[in-house]
């Protein structure tokens, strides 16, 4: 299967290259990504200036969405795709700049600028015929997990020679990389499409599946946030430990992409109740001494699910597909921008609270595909 999803990748070069520039902007991110929450903590902010962060950072992506897809079925994906990595490259330099949480607010804001998003994913869906769509999201995105699976121990290492600050300017250096390689890439100009020609409507079966999008990815973007935290105030973790556990999310994003791409060829909806019920049970797993090692290893299955459900968007439309993904991924991004803010203060009521959400989501709709499914 391995050799398989290997082969898949190299038939089409520049979606090895996006690949190889996945897994390097994913080794700059894991470097200090899992415990971010924890320096806004060091620079005197709280579970709600954690969530008041993410929630900023999830309104620029949606902000920023809308006018990438216009952008994208016009013009050449590639140079978008060079544009947005290149400005979001200097994000870490901000970071390592800080002395207080609000000084964060300029970096939050450079890494949050996504409208080159739907050029990329536009980009993937026109380079593979429609049956391959899955499996192409599915393996391309591997690229970020692979990227993460080492960094985070390398951080755990490098942190008390370094401290944060050193690692953010060698996660400025992987950016850098991964843009160098999109830039690589064959440019890609979107078929022509006329200016009175709107996008293809959605149908019915595509709006559930629009649905189920949106309340997981809210329910992620609620969790992740607050894993680090979790480990450190429930656990009492040390910092290191806990960076080297954001390893443990990487893998089993990469261990369970490959896969459960392979298997959206033959039936996408098995594919995605395999990975909810996956992460239902990984988050689970925290009820239980210890269990937060296999629990986060089983809830990087939701960056799975993530892929899998914009593959089956991408196999709705053939023409403005830029504005379809655009104007999906907004959806789901403004419920990622709200969540953190609700889900800080469940956190401060109950450091349990982001997890049973994410817990009674994924676990949710795993029995609704498992009914409709027997029905």
């Amino acid at each position: 299967m391995i050799r398989a999803n290997l082969w898949f990748l190299k038939t089409y070069p520049d979606l090895w290259k996006l690949f190889w520039s996945n897994v390097l902007w994913s080794c700059g991110s894991s470097l200090y990504f899992f415990v971010w929450p924890n320096y806004v903590r060091d620079l005197g902010g709280g579970p709600q200036e954690i969530g008041y962060l993410t929630g900023l950072m999830y309104g620029v992506m949606a902000l920023t969405l809308l006018p990438g897809g216009w952008l994208a079925d016009r013009f050449d994906r590639r140079r978008l795709m060079l544009a947005n990595w290149a400005l979001a490259a200097l994000a870490p330099l901000f970071y390592a700049r800080a002395r207080t949480w609000p000084e964060l607010i300029p970096g939050v804001f450079l890494y949050a600028l996504f409208f080159g998003w739907p050029a990329m994913e536009a980009y993937v869906a026109d380079a593979v015929p429609p049956e391959s769509l899955g499996r192409a999201f599915v393996l391309t995105n591997s690229g970020y997990a692979l990227g993460a699976i080492i960094p985070p121990l390398l951080g755990a290492a490098l942190w008390k020679f370094l401290g944060m600050r050193g690692l953010f300017l060698l996660s400025f250096l992987a950016f850098a990389s991964s843009t160098t390689l999109i830039g690589l890439m064959r440019p890609q100009r979107p078929s022509y499409v006329r200016a009175d020609r709107s996008p293809e409507p959605l149908n019915r079966g595509l709006l559930l599946w629009l649905f189920i999008f949106t309340l997981t990815s809210a329910a992620s973007a609620g969790a992740r946030p607050f894993l680090a935290p979790f480990l450190e105030d429930v656990f009492r973790l040390g910092r290191a430990f806990i960076l080297a556990c954001g390893s443990l999310l990487a893998l089993g994003e990469f261990l369970l992409a490959w896969p459960l791409g392979h298997e959206s060829e033959r039936s996408r909806t098995r594919a995605i109740f395999t990975a909810l019920g996956l992460c239902a049970l990984g988050s689970g797993l925290f009820l239980l001494p210890y269990g937060f090692i296999p629990g986060l290893f089983l809830m990087g299955g939701d960056r799975v699910v993530y892929s899998l459900l914009r593959s089956v968007i991408g196999a709705q439309v053939r023409v403005g597909r830029g504005k379809i993904f655009a104007s999906t991924q907004v959806l789901a991004t403004g419920a990622e921008a709200l969540a953190p803010l609700a889900t800080g203060w469940l956190y401060s009521l109950n450091p349990h609270g982001p997890l049973m959400l994410f817990r009674f989501v994924f676990t949710g709709f795993a029995v609704f595909l498992l009914l409709r499914r027997a029905r």
